[in-house]
């Protein structure tokens, strides 16, 4: 058994993010940001469930921010991005209206996801 952490969990959804060939960021874009770009939220641990103290049941929450000039390609982004975290079954909870950032002239849309991590079979499991 071993438990999981905010930073793994960051970095295997960074990583899954790479895949897509967006521009992938952990803080807000700036004027010289490369667009399209996702942009990951660090993520929310609930520890639902221990056993001696050691956490065996854990709920991960994980917001990914989509960014581009155009809403219409925001949410096609949104929707490869939910491909590919279903990959590992994270399951998306919420998706936020677009927002315009006056700064860098794009357009925004916030997805939220779920998974729920299994420390004894060392795994996600599926979110019913």
């Amino acid at each position: 058994m071993r438990d999981l952490s905010e930073r793994q969990v960051s970095d295997w959804v960074y990583e899954k993010l790479e895949t897509l060939n967006y521009e992938s960021i952990l803080t807000n874009p700036t004027t010289e940001s490369i667009f399209p770009c996702t942009e990951l939220h660090n993520p929310l641990k609930l520890v639902n469930k221990t056993q001696n103290g050691f956490p065996i049941k854990s709920t991960f929450q994980v917001s990914i921010t989509c960014y581009d000039k155009s809403q219409r390609k925001c949410m096609e982004m949104t929707n490869e991005v939910e491909e590919v975290l279903r990959e590992m079954n994270f399951c998306r909870t919420n998706t936020s209206t677009s927002i315009f950032d006056s700064i860098t002239k794009k357009y925004g849309i916030t997805i939220t996801f779920e998974v729920r991590y299994n420390a004894i079979t060392d795994s996600f499991d599926f979110i019913k």
